[in-house]
This record gives structure tokens, sequence and C-alpha cells, in this order.
């Protein structure tokens, strides 16, 4: 009986979420870029046109959160696309991010990618945006943006 009590105890402890969030913290990567992923970071004559426009997105990226802020930085990336062309280049990239862009992917450039485990949609926690803050004051935007336009 006192095992069935000690069992029983452990699994209402381990379901409620507070417990769950004391004991399975989980820490945020650095930062990192990859400028437009697979696609081209500009236009013929200006190359790196859109380049500023998918590191933000990245960044969005990197912390995750809600299907909403998803959806939101998928629109302020086609916004800044289509400012540095077309309105159809920037619907273009919205298409590709909004197809392949989802936390259910294992691509390093999925919704969320700088956590350690996928955490789907979900709002970032105050713990998750402490992190993210904390991470934030390392990065190094010149740095990655020299990076992404140097020849490999």
């Amino acid at each position: 009986m006192k095992m069935l009590t000690i069992i029983t105890a452990t699994v209402l402890l381990t379901s409620c979420q507070s417990f769950r969030d004391y004991f399975y913290r989980e820490g945020i990567r650095p930062f990192t870029s990859d400028g437009c992923s697979l696609s081209p970071s500009g236009i013929d004559d200006k190359p790196y046109a859109f380049l500023e426009c998918c590191v933000k997105h990245d960044y969005a990226y990197w912390q995750g959160g809600s299907l909403e802020q998803k959806e939101q930085a998928d629109q302020a990336l086609q916004a800044c696309i289509a400012g540095h062309s077309t309105e159809t280049i920037g619907r273009i990239y919205h298409g590709a991010v909004s197809l392949g862009g989802g936390p259910q992917f294992t691509t390093p450039f999925r919704w969320g990618y700088g956590w350690e485990r996928n955490r789907g949609y979900k709002p970032l926690t105050s713990q998750e945006r402490y992190l993210v803050e904390s991470e934030s004051k390392k990065i190094q935007w010149d740095l990655i943006y020299k990076s992404l336009q140097e020849p490999e």
C-alpha cells in the first residue's frame, strides 16, 4: 500500500506543470543564422538585399513561441522582402516559411530551433523569456552579417 501511495504521489506531482517546469528546464542554444536558408539572400544587382530580413526572421524562429507569433514573423519577412524587391517575391518567401518552418520538422531552421527540445507552438514562459533575453545580449550581429556575406 505504501508503494502504491508513493507511485500515485509521483504521478500526480509530475503531471503538475510547475513541477515539470522545475525539473525539466531546458536551455536555449546560442543564436545562429544561416541567412535566407535555402533561398537567395537578394536579387541580381543587390545580392544581400534580403539578408537583414532573413536574419531577423531567424531570430524570431530561434526563440519560437505561439503559432500567432510565427505567423507574425512570417508576415514581417514577407513585408521586408517585398520592400526590397516585389510583392510576388515576398509572397514566395512567405509561402516557403509557412510550409516548411513548423516545429514538427527536424530542420535547423524550424520554429523554435534554439531550444534543446521541440517545444511546439506555445508562448514562452517567463523563465524562457529570461533565457532568450540573456542569450540575446551575447549576439554579435555584425559578425553574423559579415559571416553570411563572405564567400565559402
